[in-house]
């Protein structure tokens, strides 16, 4: 007989022993007849006992889940923890100064105002580099002849792409400071900075060449401009022109610049703070007068004419490749409307930062009208000093 069955005959019998009345006698209260009941049902279980096989697969299912719910939990614990690592290296790694500091260089925005005639070999590779340092915006005034290079054509994608603006000035006989003040008054509302350099003038700043970074140094705060002193850059000894870029060809700085003061002229060029006053350009140098300056370490000037009386090349100044190749620069110097005195001073100041040698001087000789006499001198001297 099953334990259900003997169940229900022992509650039967427990409800016959016990009746309940209607009219309330021999009353038994109901909830004495429900303990008794469920203290027989608890009874008949306990005496029902489970195999000891089926404990174990229990008591191993139950063990199972606790350790997989450990183990994730570990691991999920482990994950975590890494992650909170990683980002702390990261911050770690980021130092919190140079992330306010490209904040700040990504908001300035910095123009060119520049001049050019007969420069087409040069332009671009000129718009690359400035544009590669952080110029957002180059105006280029286009002073050729009105049959004369154009540089529409050599410049379109950047002229395209916004990055070249050209100002026609063609046939202009115009004088660089009229182009300048005329760029300074168009921009100097829209530009945090604006630079006034010419087309074979490359500026070089020590730290990393970053322009952007160099103009959100706080030494600048108090200054209207920024000057920076021309190192001219030797002919390399190189006689002709070949297409390789002017950094290639010409690497070598004039020597010993320190000790020429006297001979070469390291002029300055500006670079000048927008968002200021309204000025008239009368200097293609300095600009004006009534700037207040700083060199490219932030301090105040002491100028000799258009020279400053303590030149850097060590830190940020103006790369000038004046010359170029010997054939450059007679090229350059025949398209200048001067006389026969003027090209022979050039050629003298040409030399004071160049090697004279017999190829040169015969090369300048059989494309010109003058006689390089002195310079032969000059050369002999230099020979016998050796």
């Amino acid at each position: 007989m099953s334990s259900g069955r003997k169940i229900h005959i022992k509650i039967s019998e427990i409800a016959e022993q016990n009746p309940v009345k209607i009219d309330g006698t021999n009353k038994q209260k109901k909830s004495d007849k429900q303990d008794d009941i469920y203290h027989l049902i608890n009874t008949e279980h306990k005496k029902k006992k489970l195999p000891l096989f089926t404990k174990l697969v229990i008591t191993f299912e139950l063990s199972f889940l606790i350790i997989t719910f450990i183990l994730a939990f570990r691991r999920a614990m482990i994950i975590l923890l890494q992650n909170n690592k990683q980002e702390i290296e990261e911050v770690q790694i980021t130092p919190k100064k140079k992330q306010i500091f490209k904040s700040n260089t990504d908001l300035l925005k910095i123009c060119i105002c520049t001049f050019a005639k007969n420069q087409n070999l040069y332009i671009n590779e000129f718009v690359e580099f400035y544009q590669k340092i952080g110029i957002n915006k180059i105006f280029l005034y286009d002073n050729n002849d009105e049959n004369g290079e154009k540089f529409d054509d050599i410049l379109k994608l950047y002229i395209n792409n916004g990055t070249v603006e050209i100002i026609n000035w063609r046939g202009k006989n115009a004088e660089h400071e009229e182009m300048m003040s005329d760029c300074y008054k168009n921009n100097y509302i829209n530009y945090d900075w604006l630079i006034f350099y010419e087309i074979d003038e490359y500026i070089h700043i020590k730290e990393n060449n970053d322009l952007k970074l160099f103009l959100s140094d706080q030494k600048f705060d108090n200054c209207e401009c920024i000057y920076l002193n021309w190192l001219f850059h030797t002919d390399n000894n190189l006689i002709y022109y070949d297409n390789r870029t002017l950094q290639e060809r010409f690497p070598i700085p004039e020597p010993n610049p320190q000790k020429n003061n006297s001979n070469v002229k390291h002029l300055v060029k500006t670079i000048m703070k927008g968002h200021g006053k309204i000025i008239e350009i009368n200097n293609i140098y300095k600009l004006s007068d009534n700037l207040k300056g700083c060199d490219g370490n932030g301090n105040p000037p002491i100028f000799n004419g258009n020279e400053m009386a303590e030149n850097d090349f060590e830190n940020n100044y103006i790369i000038h490749y004046s010359c170029k190749s010997t054939e450059e620069f007679l090229k350059k110097l025949n398209n200048e409307s001067i006389d026969d005195s003027a090209k022979n001073q050039s050629i003298y100041e040409y030399f004071l930062y160049n090697e004279i040698n017999e190829e040169k001087i015969n090369y300048i000789e059989n494309h010109t009208n003058l006689n390089l006499t002195e310079f032969r001198l000059m050369l002999s001297e230099e020979n016998i000093k050796k």
